[in-house]
């Protein structure tokens, strides 16, 4: 079904005011569509602009050695480090190792891609909320909106695979719609291909898939010849890629696989309090990032779900929207709704809190929607319904889960990339120097809270002002246009947070440079990482990753016994006790967090010595 196809009792929007006459105003729309799109793309360039290295340790450098690794056609790679990833992103940049053996030059390719990939993604979400009768220039807008608002643009600073996992969500959507247009079973292969895919992307998409999975089969009560060919294609492909996924990762991880784990222990463990607090953290999140649209979606994609079962006696497009929101909230929700995520950790986080990235493939789309109907001419009833939601977040999130919030804690921009325009008001303390149960207020410490709090409220206290009254007072494309200028406004803000990550994250580990300068001069060499080495505060995984990845094309081997070492160059601690009996020596080189190259003995450390590039130990 269609929105258009709904009861004429009631609509989220006016009918008579039909996006302002749409027709009327063609070309207005149409060169605001061709603003919107270069005012999308131009949004992505100017974020991607400060990545440089890779800054995520695990999220990044785990997907780029995978396609290294698919590259070589299943050649040696350095042992990952880090939770485990699905690897349908990593299959599709692939390729770009063929052309380059560059870190450096790959990255950077991947990240244009990946801009590329964010850009793309607004025809099918054009195509999508076309069936809501929009114009072809009006659902434009609607999509290149959706992709500069600063949870979607602030992706394009990463090479993780949150870009094309939203590409394939949104046409998986497009795909179900069209099967519920149209029962045929090649539509039904297409969807279910797609359903495949997306599962594949990432392992916690893997809740889409069984909600797509599910789908298909209260499909049979409108078509059961659709349905029957839909499960036969999705079940047995998606556990199959299901279980590749799995020992893909049990083939290149150092450990094992630790995504998702303990969802179901922490949602039936957690103290209601500490499941509450990440429900109203996370919803304040989605709130305020979208100034409040994000709730007029949800009213609306409710107000469609609804329609489909009392109409068509059938679950439809929209209920699968609706369920794979579930899903992943759910999800999300489990994954931080535990004492240690949120009080205990040493290592204290914000965004623990407030986190937003696993669902925001899905709540886009009904981002999406609430846009629909801003353009369309909203009813007063649907933003009263909205905001009185907002209330029911914003005003419990910072009477209640702000002050005990740790504001000051650590941040990563990419999983709460929605909040980061505000991300100037974070203060500056720690645990012993801040002050504990500080309620917000738009002049205190903590107003981060606030400031956004009220933001929110204002914008939809605007836009409430824009509905009342038999017309329309503020013309569609005008509204449209404002929130292009908004989603803009936003991205700008946040990328001083994305660009002080990268530079506080990212960069070449110098003793990565020091073994391809060795190489470059002394020819290959074989390199061992040692595990136990572990200096004070650090986390020496984080660094076998970075530097695994900027040695390529050379791999490491990791030791965990010393009595296992057999390459020429070792990278192990500044005070490495078991160098002199090895009779080991230090490369003349910086040291990165505590590790440093050490040569041993061979025809590599005569060459180095006979160079003054070692430094010897002290006759004392």
């Amino acid at each position: 079904m269609t929105a258009l196809d709904a009861p004429p009792s009631w609509t989220p929007w006016r009918d008579g005011d039909r996006a302002d006459d749409a027709r009327a105003a063609r070309l207005p729309w149409t060169v605001l569509a061709g603003i919107a799109v270069l005012v999308c793309a131009a949004l992505n360039c100017y974020i991607a602009l400060g990545a440089v290295t890779p800054s995520f340790p695990f999220d990044e450098v785990t997907l780029l050695e995978y396609a290294r690794y698919f590259a070589q056609g299943g050649g040696q790679i350095t042992p990952v480090e880090g939770a485990g990833y699905f690897p349908a992103w990593s299959l599709m940049i692939a390729p770009l190792w063929w052309v380059t053996s560059s870190p450096a030059v790959f990255y950077a390719a991947v990240i244009w891609v990946g801009v590329g990939v964010a850009i793309l993604t607004i025809w099918p979400l054009a195509l999508i909320v076309r069936r809501f009768g929009l114009t072809p220039a009006q659902a434009v807008v609607v999509g290149a909106i959706v992709m500069s608002i600063p949870s979607r643009a602030v992706q394009s600073d990463y090479t993780m695979s949150e870009k094309p996992l939203f590409l394939v969500i949104a046409l998986l959507v497009l795909a179900a719609i069209r099967l519920w247009e149209r029962p045929t079973m090649p539509r039904a292969a297409v969807f279910s291909l797609l359903a495949v895919l997306t599962g594949f992307m990432h392992s916690r998409a893997t809740v889409l898939l069984i909600a797509c999975l599910i789908w298909l089969a209260l499909f049979a009560l409108r078509s059961w010849k659709a349905s029957l060919v839909g499960l036969a294609v999705a079940a047995p492909l998606g556990w199959l890629s299901y279980r590749y996924a799995m020992q893909l990762n049990v083939d290149l991880l150092q450990g094992s696989f630790k995504q998702g784990l303990n969802l179901t222990e922490n949602l039936s463990t957690a103290r209601p309090s500490i499941i509450l607090r990440v429900v109203l953290g996370q919803s304040w999140n989605q709130t305020v990032a979208t100034l409040g649209v994000f709730l007029v979606g949800v009213v609306v994609v409710l107000w469609i779900i609804w329609t489909e079962l009392r109409r068509h006696r059938a679950v439809g497009p929209a209920s699968l929207v609706g369920a794979m929101f579930l899903g992943i909230f759910l999800v999300s929700i489990a994954s931080w709704a535990n004492e240690e995520s949120l009080y205990l950790a040493d290592w204290r986080r914000l965004d623990a809190w407030i986190y937003g990235r696993y669902m925001e493939p899905v709540t886009a789309l009904i981002v999406a929607a609430g846009l629909v109907a801003l353009v369309r001419g909203l009813r007063t009833s649907v933003l009263v319904v909205a905001g009185l939601a907002a209330l029911a977040v914003i005003v419990p999130t910072v009477l209640w889960v702000a002050p005990d919030a740790p504001t000051w804690g650590y941040i990563t921009p990419a999983h709460i990339g929605g909040v980061m325009p505000w991300a100037s008001l974070l203060p500056h303390a720690d645990a012993a120097t801040w002050t504990w149960g500080l309620v917000p207020t738009l002049t205190n410490a903590n107003r981060f809270w606030a400031v956004a709090s009220v933001t929110t409220v204002v914008a939809m206290l605007v836009l409430l002002a824009t509905t009342l009254g038999k017309g329309r007072r503020v013309p569609a494309i005008a509204l449209a246009g404002a929130l292009l200028a908004a989603a803009g406004v936003g991205t700008v803000a946040a990328d001083p947070a994305t660009d002080s990550f990268q530079e506080r994250e990212g960069g070449v580990p110098a003793i990565a440079v020091e073994v391809q300068q060795i190489e470059s001069t002394y020819g290959p060499q074989e390199v061992d990482y040692d595990r136990t080495c572990k200096p004070a505060g650090v986390n020496n995984a984080v660094v076998q990753n970075y530097v695994a990845y900027w040695i390529t094309p050379t791999t490491m081997d990791t030791v965990f016994d010393p009595a296992d070492y057999d390459a020429d160059v070792v990278l192990s601690c500044e005070d490495w006790p078991e160098a002199a009996s090895l009779g080991a020596v230090a490369a003349r080189g910086e040291i990165t967090d505590g590790y440093r190259v050490w040569i041993m003995p061979g025809p590599l450390q005569d060459e180095m010595r006979a160079a003054g590039a070692l430094e010897e130990p002290s006759a004392g």
